[in-house]
C-alpha cells in the first residue's frame, strides 16, 4: 500500500507535536519566511525530496530537512540525502561505534550520555550509511523517533 504525501506529512507533524516540536531550533518549513525557505530550498527539489515538513538546525551551520520522500542534511561541508523508502536502520553514530568497539573488546561497557547525542546514522538497504546532524539531546531523539516511525510505516506497506 502506497502512503500519500498528505498521510506522511500528517504523521510527521503528529509525531513532531508529540516531541514538543517545533521549538527554537526545529521549524515547520511551511512557517518559515520566504527568505529563509529560499536559503534551504536551493539544496533540494520538491519533486525529488517531496514536501519539506521539518527543518532541524544546530548552533553551527549544520541542518537536516525532513521531507515526505527524503531526508536531506548539510554537515558544514557536504550535502547528504537518503530516500525514506530506502532506510533499513536508524541509530546514533556514537552508540553504534561504541557497541562495535565493545564487541571487539576494545572498550569496557559504560553508560552513554544521551544528552550528547547529535549525529543520526541512517543505514540504507544497500548498506550505505549516512549521518544527519541536529542539536544535541531532545532534538536528536525527536528526529530519531520520527525517522523510525517512517521506517516502520514503510515496512508495513510492503
Amino acid at each position: 500500500m502506497q502512503k500519500t504525501v498528505e498521510f506522511i506529512e500528517d504523521r510527521i507533524k503528529w509525531r513532531a507535536s508529540q516531541h514538543g516540536l517545533p521549538n527554537k531550533s526545529v521549524f515547520l518549513f511551511e512557517n518559515l519566511t520566504d527568505e529563509v525557505k529560499m536559503k534551504y530550498s536551493n539544496h533540494f527539489d520538491e519533486k525529488d525530496s517531496g514536501k519539506i515538513i521539518l527543518l532541524f538546525t544546530d548552533s553551527k551551520n549544520n541542518w537536516t530537512a525532513l521531507g515526505t520522500k527524503r531526508i536531506i542534511g548539510y554537515n558544514g561541508t557536504k550535502l547528504n540525502s537518503v530516500k525514506l523508502e530506502s532506510i533499513k536502520d536508524v541509530d546514533s553514530k556514537n552508540r553504534k561505534e561504541y557497541f562495535e568497539k565493545a564487541e571487539a573488546g576494545q572498550t569496557k561497557l559504560k553508560k552513554i550520555k544521551k544528552r550528547n547525542e547529535y549525529e543520526l546514522l541512517i543505514t540504507e538497504f544497500d548498506g550505505k550509511e549516512t549521518e544527519f546532524i541536529t542539536k544535541k539531546g531532545s532534538d536528536f531523539f525527536s528526529l530519531w523517533n520520527i525517522v523510525l516511525m517512517i521506517t516502520r510505516l514503510n515496512e508495513n506497506s510492503k
